[in-house]
């Protein structure tokens, strides 16, 4: 889609108005540029061909230029041997020489003034050139600023997971450490209740032993020892 329809348009547009409305101002830029470019390429090519148009009128004005000095020095010499008949048409052609000259002294004046025009288009060109690329410089310097700062704001934050992880994971360790503590003192107070109880039964044994010795005892005095 053409941004520009013409030279003027280009020429005569606010280039900074129109990007402050677009929706995307740094797609516009490129484009107002890409636009602006193809058009310098064709004003260029159109001032190549009429300065090659100009070369030529001049080469053609000097040719005449130079046949008119020569029917001055025919007439001349057509006078001198009295041959005005010759002088005169010597001089008719000198005549038609000088018009098509001023013609093409004419036109080479229109061909300077065109020329000059395109001069000025070119450099009004290139000026709007330069503007848009600042504009895009600078939104894309804004780009790149915004997502530099999403990146920080990124890095930020997984750094900030990474810490709270860290910490999570150093809080699991001391209780896996401190679990482990408990673990070891309770094997050891487990073990010590284990060796009381062990008394415990032993004496209950012990004393169940005696009962029955003493039982037995009574119910047998012979066997009493």
């Amino acid at each position: 889609m053409s941004i520009f329809s013409r030279l003027s348009d280009i020429l005569n547009a606010n280039i900074t108005a129109l990007l402050d409305k677009a929706e995307d101002p740094e797609k516009m830029a490129r484009l107002m540029l890409q636009e602006m470019e193809e058009t310098l390429v064709e004003v260029r090519s159109d001032a190549a061909g009429l300065i090659a148009d100009k070369k030529d009128i001049e080469r053609q004005l000097a040719n005449r230029l130079s046949n008119i000095e020569e029917w001055t020095a025919k007439a001349r010499l057509a006078l001198e041997h009295s041959r005005e008949d010759l002088a005169r048409h010597a001089l008719a052609e000198k005549q038609r020489l000088l018009s098509e000259s001023r013609e093409k002294e004419q036109y080479l004046a229109e061909m300077e003034q065109q020329l000059g025009r395109h001069d000025e288009d070119i450099q009004r060109l290139q000026n709007a050139m330069k503007v848009a690329r600042k504009r895009l410089d600078s939104l894309r310097l804004r780009r790149q600023v915004s997502q530099n700062r999403l990146k920080m704001r990124e890095s930020t934050r997984e750094k900030a997971r990474l810490r709270q992880e860290a910490r999570f994971e150093e809080m699991e360790r001391d209780l896996d450490a401190l679990d482990s503590q408990l673990e070891a003192e309770g094997l050891g107070t487990s073990k010590l209740e284990q060796e009381f109880q062990s008394l415990e039964v032993n004496s209950a044994v012990e004393q169940e032993l005696a009962s029955l010795k003493a039982s037995l005892s009574t119910e047998n005095p012979e066997k009493a020892v």
